[in-house]
């Protein structure tokens, strides 16, 4: 009976780790949700800016047929549709800064877990969120500075006199970004995958357990 006494205790304080370990990792995935929570307006941003690149594209129809006087006055709305999107980029790059600050109490809880498979797990999502948040200020500062390159020929469009030579250089500038952007934003899709695929073998943990 003493003995049949100690291994039930055994057995107890052994669950008794396991729940504590998830508890732990559960108290590390309930602050990373809070940084999410962060970014919960992100899709409605992005759906602005596209309406604001349709509406850029539209613009830039009416310059093909406009003459100088046309183009001149099509200037001002041009500069005032490029500093809406860039005023949406600085409020993602605003959502995403406090989503990073917020991660901080996540790394925090992670140091307190116990159990080593689970620990890695934390670890694994924390580098892949540093990863991700890294992609995004690489993204939103490749969009800025194409943003300023195209306020450079719609304030130029607004001159008395424009030749096609200076609006030919200008546009070779907006499109050299075509590619870094392309790539800035490939790598932050990639890098929110990862994020996703971690993120879901946590909460399967969480699950079973």
């Amino acid at each position: 009976m003493k003995k049949f006494s100690i291994a039930l205790m055994g057995m107890l304080l052994f669950l008794s780790a396991c729940n504590n370990a998830e508890s732990e990792l559960n108290d590390f995935y309930d602050d990373f949700s809070k940084s999410l929570t962060e970014e919960s307006d992100l899709a409605d941003v992005n759906e602005q800016y596209n309406e604001l690149e349709k509406e850029k594209a539209d613009l830039q129809n009416e310059l093909n047929e406009a003459n100088l006087e046309e183009i001149n006055d099509l200037s001002p709305q041009l500069i005032e549709n490029t500093e809406e999107r860039q005023s949406l980029l600085d409020e993602e790059a605003e959502m995403v800064n406090k989503a990073k600050e917020t991660f901080e109490d996540a790394k925090e809880t992670a140091e307190d877990i116990s159990d080593e498979s689970y620990k890695n797990e934390a670890d694994s999502l924390i580098a892949a969120m540093d990863a991700r948040f890294a992609a995004h200020e690489a993204l939103n500062q490749t969009y800025t500075d194409a943003l300023e390159s195209e306020t450079a020929l719609f304030e130029y469009l607004g001159e008395d006199e424009v030749t096609q030579e200076v609006i030919d250089e200008h546009l070779n500038e907006i499109a050299s970004f075509s590619e870094p952007m392309s790539q800035a934003s490939q790598d932050f899709s990639k890098e929110t995958e990862k994020v996703n695929q971690i993120k879901a073998e946590i909460e399967s943990i969480l699950e079973e357990n």
